[in-house]
């Protein structure tokens, strides 16, 4: 079921839900009252819907940090209508969040998309939350629906002109907030347009996809796509929605959030059984990377009437009887709802999931104003704590993304902490990489070897490791690729270059599945020219003394310089050819006796400056 369609019923389900939760009752005991929750009223608009309240079952406490840091398994979707509470959570939890995505867009048409955050939250600017979460280095993928009616989108897509529109605002939506890309959660193709129209939807938006994809990469900025469930079309199994072509947008998105709930809505059932999700992560998994998949896992529970007995009072009766709708639930309350009505939640671990039978008595009058009453057998199913774990070993199991939650606000604090505590069980090594020599002179055409050193945080060398040498001779300029070589037993790294010039340089390690990236400090290689001298030994009185510098590389400016007791006093400079590297010192001596002579080139930022070695000359 869209989670669009999910509020719809969670709004229309709230005065049924209200008669699920524990109740205080007035003296007549006909109007149930809710107990303390965070259940809005059938009264509450969007715009005042409270967060969810801090309790012993759903406060926002992380567990202490570990020993490394935790991999980042956990994403989800902050709904405008609990974005306090879901900030909150996402600034908690931190550790293993790495992006989240606000749930605030709707496409309208092919040229304007609805904010929902402002009308839901007059009293918090949205920039202000968004920075929040750019504080803690999260990256913002917001979720954008389907605000159209029955095959408008289709429609849109099926033009080229209005596919271009519709491409171009939802770039643009993702550029002008400076956000890192979109997820489309397009949901209508599957619970609106119905299933015939879906050979026809499916090519256009596979076209769709690859041209949103090309846009957004352009922009440097990332695709995620959020569907139901498909499976492998060979196995013949129902309830794929194959008009979201996995097999066809794979090479175009980055992301694939798979919406493994609402496996049962209108009859008594798990929310997302574990064979029926890992069948749906297997396909997706065999046509796309395993690192774009996550899974999705439920933050609420539903509660169905499978029975009742007796009379329901009238304000009750069109709520409380057989194959109504379910009431939703925040599974945070899951447990203390079952115990409030003294039975006790049995997880199956077949399905992974959590559930439990109660009766709840509804007294009351009758139309004609009779004292009536009826019970009601209830059966609820969530996921707690050993749910979210068991969809968690999926992570390691087929190393996907990771898990995504609707919503980021829902479930309990034991649950998420679980989470947690599983996501450093299996968090990458942290790599710690240094320059042996971080300053390095040489001479022009020499080789040099740059050594970089590589071990866990215990200094215990990492063998083996993939390691990319970068250069740049500026500061300004872009890192070049010099070479990668794997690291010998003891950590090391080295590459031998013959330099022509000074250059920066520094290693880096890719992030992988064992460990995280790693990057060395900036290392630099100074080169010193060759500098040769040619000059006569002996000259007679009146003849012009002739000195020839010759410098490799061919530039630079070039010093000649006298002794005078024990002071270098310079006789003359310039800049050396391009054509052959030399300059020509010409001196007339005006007295006999030897001269003492050297000369130097300058240092500039490409070059160390060098000395030639003193030399003398006879005059005669």
């Amino acid at each position: 079921m869209s989670r669009v369609r999910l509020m719809r019923r969670y709004f229309g389900a709230l005065l049924t839900l209200l008669l699920v939760v524990p109740t205080a009752f007035d003296a007549q005991g006909a109007n149930p009252t809710p107990a303390q929750s965070q259940i809005p009223s059938p009264t509450a608009t969007i715009s005042n819907l409270p967060g969810p309240t801090p309790s012993a079952t759903n406060s926002i406490t992380a567990v202490p940090p570990g020993n490394k840091p935790a991999r980042k398994i956990f994403t989800g979707w902050i709904p405008y209508y609990s974005v306090r509470s879901s900030v909150a959570r996402v600034i908690a939890y931190q550790e293993m969040i790495g992006e989240v995505s606000p749930f605030w867009y709707s496409l309208t048409n092919s040229k304007s998309v609805k904010n929902q955050f402002t009308s839901a939250n007059p009293s918090l600017k949205m920039a202000e939350q968004v920075q929040l979460l750019r504080a803690q280095g999260i990256t913002i993928l917001p979720a954008i629906t389907d605000g159209t009616k029955k095959l408008v989108l289709y429609g849109y897509l099926s033009k080229e002109s209005t596919r271009k529109e519709v491409v171009s605002t939802i770039t643009n939506l993702v550029v002008k907030n400076n956000f890192d890309g979109i997820d489309l959660d397009l949901e209508g193709f599957a619970f609106v347009d119905g299933s015939s129209s879906w050979s026809k939807t499916k090519p256009v938006w596979t076209q769709f996809i690859s041209e949103l994809s090309a846009s957004l990469h352009a922009q440097n900025k990332l695709l995620s796509v959020t569907t139901p469930v498909l499976f492998d079309p060979a196995t013949g199994r129902k309830g794929s929605y194959s008009v979201y072509n996995w097999a066809g947008i794979a090479p175009y998105i980055d992301r694939l959030r798979i919406m493994t709930y609402d496996y049962s809505v209108g009859k008594p059932g798990p929310i997302g059984p574990l064979e029926w999700t890992e069948a749906a992560l297997k396909y997706a998994i065999s046509v796309m990377p395993a690192s774009k998949v996550w899974v999705g896992i439920p933050g609420y529970g539903r509660d169905w009437v499978t029975k009742v007995a007796g009379k329901c009072p009238k304000n009750v009766a069109t709520l409380i009887k057989a194959g109504a709708k379910a009431a939703v639930f925040d599974a945070a309350k899951g447990s203390d709802l079952a115990l409030s009505y003294g039975t006790t939640p049995i997880y199956d671990a077949i399905r992974g999931e959590v559930t439990f039978t109660y009766q709840k008595t509804y007294n009351g009058v009758d139309a004609a104003g009779e004292p009536v009453s009826c019970t009601a057998t209830r059966v609820a199913w969530y996921q707690d704590k050993r749910a979210y774990l068991a969809r968690a070993a999926f992570v390691t199991k087929y190393r996907i993304g990771g898990v995504v939650q609707w919503t980021l606000s829902q479930a309990s604090t034991d649950a998420i902490n679980g989470l947690l505590e599983f996501a450093r069980t299996i968090g990458p090594d942290v790599v710690i990489a240094t320059i042996k020599d971080k300053e390095l002179a040489t001479d022009y055409g020499a080789t040099q070897r740059i050594t970089a050193l590589f071990s866990l945080k215990d200094k215990s060398p990492i063998e083996n490791l993939d390691v990319i040498f970068q250069f740049r001779r500026k500061d300004s300029d872009e890192w070049s690729e010099l070479s990668t070589v794997k690291t010998s037993k003891n950590g090391a790294a080295d590459i031998d270059l013959v330099v022509g010039g000074s250059i920066a340089f520094r290693a880096i390690s890719t992030e992988s599945w064992e460990r995280m990236a790693s990057e060395t400090e900036v290392g630099r290689v100074k080169v010193t020219r060759s500098l040769s001298v040619e000059a006569p030994t002996y000259l007679k009185l009146g003849q012009p003394l002739e000195i020839l510098a010759k410098v490799a590389p061919r530039e630079g400016a070039v010093t000649l310089q006298t002794k005078v007791g024990t002071t270098w006093r310079d006789l003359d400079a310039g800049v050396v050819s391009e054509l052959n590297g030399g300059h020509l010192f010409l001196l007339y001596p005006k007295e006999r006796g030897f001269m003492t002579l050297r000369v130097s080139v300058a240092a500039n930022e490409k070059y160390n400056g060098s000395q030639g070695e003193p030399f003398t000359v006879f005059i005669r």
